[in-house]
């Protein structure tokens, strides 16, 4: 019995079926409908979703900070099963090329490595920054201590170098007057926190930003330098950044001849604790952004690709 494919009488072949003669005798080919394979769709639409949430999850969150080489073994296996389907599609392709027996699945299955493809990239460069912008930090300040009312004139750097949030004694405020920068491509901006108006044994303590002042005078104007309601800094953990903040604190040392005998650096902020729980909410709200956004992009370029696939005659 001979399958009818025409495309006047509404007939449609289903996947794998058989092209219609009349269409052969015309002397070119017509594409045949075909009914829409649901399961390549649903695998293609959810598999590289379920992978870009497991591959963000890994890099953007605890198990990377605490045990990151086994984090980083199971996001780079997942990657190789990626490649194993790209393997598996590419020979796929070479045996149609050939003109062996092929189904028209290779065409799926080679849009399916390029989506899963796409989403490991994807999962792991946005938890990739999502873990150094909020996480990472998070994490860091968790391992390290909180301090309250400590005066600036009392203690010394080396008593709390283990510091991540520090509560400043009411009174303690930014010495504008003996401000720095340090320029190198980026201007590292630096001014003493201190307490009362006599000069201290050791000036330790550090509000720090980056592009926020001139670097040839005493013009610091960083976050929350002129805030009446900030008393309270979040450590700066940075080591990149730490060694550009030490020179500059060396500099304003050598130009107002203080002394710095552990300097620590501090984000300049109010209520820090509570910057440092919108640090893990900020990364939670990134997490679920990125969760439900990539669902229905993913499921649109499904829809997107059925539409061309039909155009092709590929299912």
């Amino acid at each position: 019995m001979q399958a009818s494919a025409g495309y006047g009488n509404g007939d449609f072949i289903d996947y794998g079926g058989i092209q219609d003669d009349a269409a052969l005798r015309k002397g070119f080919w017509v594409p045949p409908r075909r009914r829409l394979n649901w399961v390549p769709m649903a695998v293609c639409w959810l598999c590289p979703w379920v992978l870009f949430v497991v591959v963000y999850t890994l890099s953007a969150f605890n198990l990377r900070y605490t045990q990151p080489t086994i984090c980083n073994a199971i996001v780079f296996a997942l990657l190789a099963g990626v490649l194993c389907v790209g393997v598996r599609a590419l020979a796929g392709k070479l045996r149609l090329f050939k003109g062996q027996h092929a189904e028209r699945e290779p065409t799926w299955l080679i849009f399916f490595f390029i989506s899963l493809l796409l989403a490991w990239f994807l999962g792991y460069e946005m938890g990739t920054v999502n873990f150094r912008t909020n996480m990472g930090p998070y994490y860091d300040l968790g391992m390290m201590n909180n301090y309250t009312m400590v005066y600036p004139n009392r203690l010394k750097g080396s008593q709390v170098m283990d510091a991540g949030i520090v509560e400043f004694a009411p009174g303690t405020r930014l010495d504008i007057k003996k401000s720095m920068g340090f320029k190198n491509k980026d201007i590292y901006c630096v001014v003493p926190i201190v307490f009362g108006t006599s000069p201290l044994e050791t000036y330790d303590f550090w509000a720090v930003g980056t592009d926020c002042c001139s670097g040839n005078q005493a013009d610091f104007h960083c976050l929350n330098y002129n805030n009446p309601e900030a008393s309270g800094g979040i450590r700066m953990m940075s080591s990149g950044d730490r060694a550009y903040y030490r020179l500059a604190v060396q500099q304003a040392e050598a130009f107002y001849n203080i002394k710095a005998s552990h300097p620590l650096f501090f984000t300049w902020s109010v209520h820090p604790s509570q910057k440092a729980d919108a640090m893990k909410d900020a990364g939670h709200a990134a997490w679920l952004s990125w969760v439900v956004s990539y669902l229905f992009a993913q499921l649109f370029v499904v829809l997107v690709a059925t539409v061309i696939f039909s155009r092709i005659g590929s299912f």
